[in-house]
């Protein structure tokens, strides 16, 4: 009786509250917060992110990224900014890393210290992130080293062309190119495929265009914080706004990767933003997101659409982290449960048939 009469008095404060603000407009003006890096982050990566600190929200918004140079000037200071090589990775990761072209696309194939039985014959056809526009050449094969190293399962990252070469659909075109050369060697069902952020976009792109030309489909998918809505139009590209210290803001360098992606092409077309797709006979797919990602959103309106198909599909939300944070630091509880987990769903869904 008391618990019902606590519920009736907060239900009566709720109808009062907005029968107050009954005509106050439709947007929400919320009081400014203060925060920190999440309590419950382990420690490393509590540590990484604090000393992050705080992003310079202004600048980001309001970089002016109008034009394909401008992008290209971007992304030369970003690289020169933060160098990577494939021998760093080879070192770190205790993999061997090997390049070459498959139908005519450049792609990495990660070869971890030594294949776990289970994925002998197996593959992981790995897609970088970047937002379309970064992420070429040793940046893409970051990931796909976490993966083969944290799996043992070779991996092959495929150094697509960035929009601020060429636009929609030539990326996904490279995909599903290589993709078909791999079949000939692989059956479909010993193939994972996916990547992280706009990887993981491309990734669920791929299978949507997969499926219109009748190919057979991957065994698993790993969609990482997902970029799935270029029309940007999910809850928590706003009310994560600035809590993501990564992403920061979908104003700014976004929304110009988006529309240098997309070429003139409409955003709601489901190879450009695949949330707008059917969902019907998708392969198992593992998502992975966190509480201040400004993807979150991205990531579980995928995840409800492949539930609603009858897909297989779990997702994992961490606490407190921000756009592709499980990265962030090797070996912390974020890293080893996000790519230890994908190991597991991927022993779990492919098959050498």
């Amino acid at each position: 009786m008391r618990k019902n009469k606590f519920i009736a008095g907060l239900f009566l404060i709720s109808t009062m509250t907005a029968t107050s603000n009954s005509m106050a407009a439709e947007e929400w003006v919320i009081p400014e917060k203060r925060v920190s890096a999440a309590a419950g982050l382990s420690d490393p990566t509590r540590e990484l992110i604090s000393g992050m600190g705080p992003p310079n929200f202004e600048m980001i918004a309001n970089l002016k990224l109008d034009t394909r140079e401008d992008m290209q000037r971007f992304t030369a200071m970003v690289v020169a900014q933060n160098p990577e090589t494939m021998e760093g990775h080879e070192k770190t990761f205790n993999v061997k890393v090997a390049s070459s072209k498959i139908a005519g696309v450049t792609v990495h194939t990660v070869h971890p210290a030594k294949v776990d039985p289970e994925f002998e014959g197996q593959l992981f056809i790995h897609l970088h992130g970047g937002g379309y526009f970064i992420g070429s050449g040793a940046k893409a094969v970051l990931e796909a080293a976490n993966i083969a190293s944290t799996s043992g399962i070779k991996v092959m990252s495929v150094d697509y062309t960035l929009s601020t070469e060429k636009p929609f659909p030539t990326a996904l075109n490279e995909v599903v190119a290589v993709y078909k050369e791999v079949l000939k060697t692989v059956p479909a069902s010993a193939i994972g495929m996916g990547g992280t952020s706009a990887g993981g976009g491309l990734a669920l792109a791929t299978v949507h265009q997969l499926k219109k030309l009748n190919l057979p489909l991957p065994g698993a998918l790993f969609a990482g914080t997902p970029w799935t809505d270029l029309l940007a139009t999910g809850d928590t590209i706003i009310t994560n706004e600035g809590l993501d210290n990564v992403l920061v803001s979908f104003e700014g360098i976004l929304s110009a990767g988006a529309k240098l992606y997309a070429g003139g092409h409409d955003l709601s077309d489901p190879l450009i933003s695949p949330l707008y797709g059917d969902f019907a006979n998708f392969p198992p797919t593992y998502l992975v997101s966190g509480t201040r990602d400004m993807l979150l959103s991205d990531t579980v309106r995928v995840h409800r659409k492949l539930r609603e198909a009858g897909v297989i599909a779990d997702l994992n939300v961490f606490e407190g982290l921000p756009h592709g944070g499980y990265m962030l630091t090797p070996g912390s509880s974020e890293f080893e449960g996000t790519f230890g987990d994908l190991k597991v769903f991927l022993q779990t869904h492919l098959r050498n048939k």
